[in-house]
């Protein structure tokens, strides 16, 4: 009996049953969760590790989707151009996800998948210069939505950071007047000075140090940063926004060759190709990934089945109704996703940066509908 949640999802008949609005919820549940996987992962194990688990985990979905492209494209097969334009795409798909993932390690998820939700219209302004696609009212206009709402996020993430400098130093103003607070409770029994002991005052009798126990503590350190540190985190976002926007473009000639399907798997075997370089790395600097939590595996392991399933309804979705409906509903998740940082990573709520998600979404969808 096939599995209608895999093995029918290139064949919208066959998912009758499930409807579209199932599928449209499946996909935003998806794409709303995954980042928020990456980040949990990132609180096991290093930026490096965790996209080396990534790839690990894509492994299984090469046997996977070569037998769906048997089942549902028979005799199918990957062209010259089609790989060239699949491997240019991957290049780029991997300095964004490394990208990705350094600015996670170091930032709030709220603030890199805001950022980088803005990735379509950097896909279309391409596509108008090298694909020659018109300039219309809809591009520019979402294009503003989009450079608003990526201002107002950028703004969140310089607020955050003085509000963390503002709590680090309350904490230590407060260890400090508890500290003099307790050596003020008791005086030392000291007599006073005297002639006779030479001006000194002398202890009489001895501390009784059961009161004076002081339980100390540590107040949070602010982090030292360099002046290139300081800008990790803004040049890793907007990295990772132009790449994601260059794949797209590249996504876009690849689909025009091939099936969707066919182009998911090319890519995925190239991405894979990756795996040989963190080998070497790994073999030659005699080093191991740090991934004994097994949290990291099942963060990194959760974040990469969503992704893939998010993707295959998606896709499925769009062989059930017009492409203007599909793209205008799924690309609403990273209203979802805020939510989710609120509700699973316990990030503050901040209306600023939930107006420019709201602003990039907009922006996103006018993008996209300039396409249909």
């Amino acid at each position: 009996m096939p599995l209608p949640g895999l093995t029918s999802l290139f064949e919208p008949t066959a998912f009758a049953q499930w409807g579209l609005n199932g599928l449209v919820l499946i996909c935003l549940a998806c794409w709303g969760i995954w980042g928020i996987f990456d980040k949990k992962a990132l609180h096991f194990a290093s930026n490096r590790d965790v996209l080396f688990a990534m790839l690990v985990c894509q492994l299984p979905q090469v046997p996977l989707c070569l037998w769906m492209l048997n089942t549902f494209h028979p005799g199918w097969q990957a062209s010259g151009p089609l790989i060239y334009y699949c491997a240019i795409g991957a290049v780029f798909y991997v300095v964004s996800m490394i990208s990705y993932v350094t600015a996670m390690s170091r930032a709030e998820a709220g603030f890199v998948l805001g950022f980088t939700a803005g990735y379509p219209l950097v896909a279309q302004i391409l596509a108008v210069f090298i694909l020659g696609e018109k300039l219309v009212p809809g591009l520019m206009f979402g294009g503003a939505l989009i450079a608003a709402g990526v201002f107002s996020v950028g703004l969140t993430g310089e607020k955050q950071e003085k509000a963390e400098e503002k709590i680090v130093l309350d904490d230590r103003q407060i260890v400090l007047e508890n500290l003099r607070r307790a050596s003020a409770a008791e005086p030392f029994p000291f007599s006073s000075p005297s002639p006779d002991r030479g001006g000194v005052a002398v202890l009489e009798r001895p501390v009784e140090t059961a009161n004076l126990t002081v339980h100390t503590i540590k107040a949070p350190e602010k982090v030292k940063e360099g002046s290139f540190s300081k800008f990790v985190v803004p040049v890793c976002v907007v990295v990772a926004t132009l790449t994601w926007g260059i794949k797209g473009l590249f996504d876009k000639i690849a689909v025009g060759m091939a099936p969707p399907l066919v182009v998911y798997f090319v890519e995925l075997v190239l991405n894979l190709t990756t795996l040989i370089p963190f080998c070497l790395y790994f073999l030659i600097a005699k080093k191991r990934p740090q991934l004994q939590a097994p949290q990291a595996w099942l963060f990194t392991g959760l974040s990469t089945l969503t992704l893939a399933i998010g993707g295959w309804s998606y896709l499925a979705a769009l062989g059930m109704a017009s492409a203007s409906y599909v793209i205008t509903i799924t690309g609403c998740y990273p209203l979802l996703m805020y939510g989710f940082t609120i509700l699973f990573l316990k990030e503050r709520f901040n209306a600023t940066r939930l107006l420019g998600i709201a602003l990039i979404v907009l922006g996103g969808i006018c993008v996209q509908l300039t396409q249909h």
